[in-house]
């Protein structure tokens, strides 16, 4: 049986926008459940490196007490070294 795509227009969603210094663009847009999930199983780790001054798991923690909230709008907006821009919202 084929998983079926419903349109819930009450559910929220996570964007995330990713523009690097190299030019590529990333754009995702996930449901806040399957972001929860993906948290709590170190799947979404945009920060990996030693040199990061984020620490991606207060970041994370941030957002996920959004959720609880109910918080709307842009949660972050970081800006690094190298030119990379991420942007996080929920609409």
């Amino acid at each position: 049986m084929a998983k079926q795509i419903v349109d819930n227009s009450e559910e929220r969603f996570v964007k995330i926008r990713i523009l690097s210094h190299s030019g590529d663009k990333i754009h995702l847009k996930l449901p806040i459940d399957f972001v929860k999930k993906m948290v709590k199983n170190n799947a979404l780790d945009f920060f990996n490196t030693a040199d990061d001054i984020i620490d991606s798991k207060k970041l994370l923690n941030m957002l996920l007490n959004a959720f609880d909230y109910n918080l709307l709008g842009e949660i972050a907006h970081l800006e690094r070294n190298n030119g990379d821009v991420i942007r996080i919202r929920i609409d």
